[in-house]
């Protein structure tokens, strides 16, 4: 889940963000760009024109913003920062929690076992294998091959920040875990479309929608790509991607747990003990937009929500979505990426092939 994506992001995630945020009339009123920006992406993706190509709003509007950012100047985008806080931190996290409004239970039991299993799996082996390899071939030290592996293992780069408040990671790592994600969930992201397209028109292999949705949240970083990726394939796909990734999302609360709770060696043992301050990062990291996706979906699944307020809902969160997509785009500089450092990038490189390797692989099983 993307809470933020730059390279900076966490270095001000880190630094008493109380202190120097800007006041919310400041941040509603550079909101207002954004969010028109965002309705003219949902528009654009209507047109036939756009529509033939499969390309979601939330695709255009975070190319957009990644148009935006690497060709303007800093100092022209720098006035709307406070509005794009605003879209990345809490309309992200909105838009996902009213996404269980196209959801249901029965969508989730008709996922069957491999939505359950295929997420879980590639979790634990992606944080395994990724502190194994980033340890062992790239020399990086446990806490950083463990931040790293996370950003790709769980959500992305929510993961990431929350692990570093556990594992006691600083300002540096932490930027550059979530540069990593940025980058190869971007790619992804653009990427799976096309996959899916290769696989079932030019080699005939007969992959469902189903089956790539949760082949989609099962090995994609973040919340936003995952919806980003699967609704340029198909609604259905989408959802299946959806739901396998929020099962992924839930085991965040559960892993820093676990994390909290693990003995550290002596080597790594430099900093601050586990104790109240750990749990109490453990508190502030649960994903409580996850536990409002699967409350929504909750009263969904009951019948509860008005039939007249479900559309117009559903067309908020499209437009909730678009614009923190937007704002993801514009936080994303392709120079700040390749600058984060080589050993994180090359282990977030090798995490992403074997995401999809392995993830393609336990779906065939699967199937």
């Amino acid at each position: 889940m993307s809470s933020a994506t730059s390279s900076n992001a966490p270095r001000t995630a880190a630094a008493t963000p109380a202190a120097v945020s800007p006041p919310w009339s400041q941040r509603l009123l550079t909101l207002v760009p954004l969010g028109g920006i965002a309705w003219l992406a949902l528009a654009l993706a209507e047109h036939p024109a756009i529509a033939r190509y499969g390309l979601s709003a939330l695709t255009l509007a975070m190319c957009a913003g990644m148009v935006a950012a690497n060709t303007l100047p800093k100092h022209w985008l720098a006035p709307l920062a406070p509005g794009m806080q605003v879209a990345r931190h809490y309309l992200l996290r909105l838009g996902v929690a009213l996404y269980g409004l196209r959801l249901t239970f029965a969508s989730i039991v008709a996922l069957g076992l491999p939505g359950i299993v295929v997420p879980l799996t590639m979790l634990v082996a992606t944080l395994l294998f990724g502190t194994w390899v980033g340890t062992t071939f790239f020399g990086l030290s446990r806490r950083e091959a463990i931040l790293v592996s996370s950003g790709s293992a769980i959500c992305g780069a929510a993961a990431a920040i929350a692990v570093s408040s556990v594992v006691r990671t600083d300002d540096r790592q932490t930027a550059v875990a979530v540069a990593t994600v940025v980058l190869f969930g971007t790619v992804g992201m653009l990427l799976y479309p096309y996959l899916f397209e290769l696989a079932n028109g030019h080699w005939h292999w007969a992959v469902s929608e189903r089956m790539f949705g949760i082949f989609t949240g099962a090995t994609l970083h973040e919340v936003a790509q995952v919806i980003a990726a699967g609704k340029m394939i198909s609604e259905p796909t989408a959802d299946a991607a959806v739901v396998a990734k929020m099962v992924r999302v839930l085991a965040l609360g559960p892993l820093l747990l676990v994390m909290a709770l693990w003995p550290q060696g002596k080597a790594e043992a430099g900093q601050a003990p586990a104790g109240k301050g750990r749990f109490a990062g453990i508190l502030k990291s649960v994903p409580w937009f996850a536990v409002g996706f699967v409350a929504v979906m909750a009263l969904n699944s009951a019948g509860t929500v008005p039939a007249a307020l479900k559309a117009p809902l559903i067309a908020l969160d499209n437009w909730l979505l678009a614009c923190a997509m937007l704002a993801i785009g514009l936080h994303t500089r392709i120079g700040d990426l390749v600058r984060a450092g080589r050993k994180p990038l090359a282990l977030a490189g090798v995490l992403f092939v074997f995401l999809m390797g392995v993830g393609a692989l336990m779906c065939y099983v699967m199937a």
